[in-house]
């Protein structure tokens, strides 16, 4: 059972922005996910508040992908940035080291919060930091940066999975382990932000432990031949491969599309149609564009990506490409999505192939959304709207039948007039 909606959230929110240097655009949606646990961060100028020069000028963009709830990454969004522009690194303007800092100082932020830090979230994050000569990322967990050269995809980030080699050697060296392709057998990637129950062992440095925010970094000097970069959460690349990613917006520019279209379409195309099956595109998804004007003006930017793409070129469109993953085009697949989501119990997707995150048991938050139960003091009552809840918490019989003393009801403060059901929940994490 996969924590998932019987349909998708297909609202889209998208928004863009841009100087003389970039443009960008970004587009997020929920999806099939009970929650929307993505955050982002786009900062024109980490120096504006220096009264920097235009040398001087300094972007950042980030992608962040929550998984057990979305605080960690709404922490990281709203402060990563600040954080790494306050490391000594970034003011020598060492951009790798500061992103090393900056990863490793916003687990430490976080845990000098008291109420964030016995959050039992993570996230997975990938940042660039663009230079009017260079392009800098630091990548911790399964998001990914990449970026466009006359067309060709280029990596600035590498997936971090439990499976790799180097990462399962850290794993099992700091007396974690890899079960079904999991940390421990339950987190599905080996770097984030947060997560602090595998970074326990108090006699190992922050880049040895199970899990760890220390980022990888790949540095990038920029040519005349750079197009644009793609950062995306996994919900993305679950579904498309980095070429056919750096394909559909090359695509989009061809056909006069906006930024933030190409970026809504690519999300059309990669939000599944049902969520029985394997669980992908079943995934919180997220997009942002960013443009390497290099001295154009958006349009000139357009016309210097379209000449790059030889006239016998012929890239798949959104309906196909949709077609080849789902074996529908995108306007059946959401003639589909004609009711208001509702929390789905039996999804048909498990939680050990969730594409992303944690293997959780319904959580108490997942649950208050169904309706059918109230929570007092760490107690859920459920009435008989409920009974197919407790069956797939394994309660067969519900605590009240025929031995069952009203009294009681009245002095815990239940509701006599229902029958009611009481069972004790474990949060998240503890």
């Amino acid at each position: 059972m996969g924590q998932i909606l019987s349909q998708p959230v297909t609202e889209k929110s998208s928004e863009e922005g841009g100087d003389a240097d970039l443009k960008y655009a970004l587009s997020s949606m929920q999806g099939w996910r009970v929650r929307m646990e993505d955050a982002h961060a786009m900062v024109l100028n980490l120096n504006k508040d220096d009264d920097s020069t235009a040398t001087d000028k300094i972007a950042f963009f980030g992608v962040y992908d929550g998984h057990g709830g979305e605080k960690v990454a709404i922490f990281t969004g709203d402060k990563m940035h600040d954080v790494i522009k306050e490391t000594d690194a970034f003011k020598k303007k060492d951009y790798s080291q500061s992103l090393k800092d900056g990863f490793l100082a916003t687990d430490v932020a976080i845990l000098a919060d008291p109420i964030l830090k016995k959050d039992p979230s993570g996230c997975a994050a990938t940042s660039a930091i663009i230079t009017p000569t260079k392009i800098v990322c630091g990548n911790a967990g399964d998001s990914r940066t990449i970026m466009s050269v006359k067309g060709q995809a280029k990596a600035l980030s590498y997936d971090h999975k439990p499976t790799n080699e180097g990462e399962k050697t850290r794993i099992c060296a700091a007396g974690g382990f890899v079960d079904m392709g999991r940390v421990n057998g339950n987190l599905a990637l080996s770097r984030s932000i947060g997560d602090f129950e595998f970074k326990d062992s108090p006699e190992l440095p922050p880049e040895e432990q199970v899990v760890t925010a220390f980022p990888e970094i790949v540095e990038h000097t920029i040519t005349s031949e750079d197009e644009f970069v793609i950062l995306a959460c996994d919900g993305i690349w679950d579904c498309l491969t980095s070429q056919q990613a750096i394909d559909f917006v090359r695509r989009g520019v061809q056909q006069g599309e906006t930024l933030v279209q190409i970026c809504e379409s690519m999300i059309d195309v990669c939000l599944a149609p049902t969520s029985g099956g394997s669980g992908i595109g079943c995934d919180n998804m997220s997009i942002l564009i960013v443009a390497l004007l290099q001295g154009r003006t958006l349009e000139e930017w357009y016309e210097f990506v379209k000449s790059q793409i030889p006239e016998s070129t012929k890239f798949p469109t959104p309906d196909e490409l949709s077609e080849s993953m789902y074996d529908v085009d995108i306007k059946t697949k959401f003639d589909k999505f004609g009711r208001k989501p509702e929390l789905d119990f039996d999804s048909g997707v498990d939680n050990e192939d969730a594409p992303n995150g944690r293997r959780f048991p319904i959580s108490i938050s997942d649950l208050v959304a169904s309706g059918s139960f109230q929570s007092r003091d760490g107690v859920v009552y459920l009435d008989n709207s409920g009974a197919s809840i407790l069956a797939q918490l394994g309660v067969t019989q519900a605590f009240g039948g025929e031995d069952h003393d009203e009294d009681d009801d009245v002095e815990d403060g239940m509701d006599t007039e229902e029958d009611q059901s009481k069972i004790e929940l474990v949060e998240e994490g503890e």
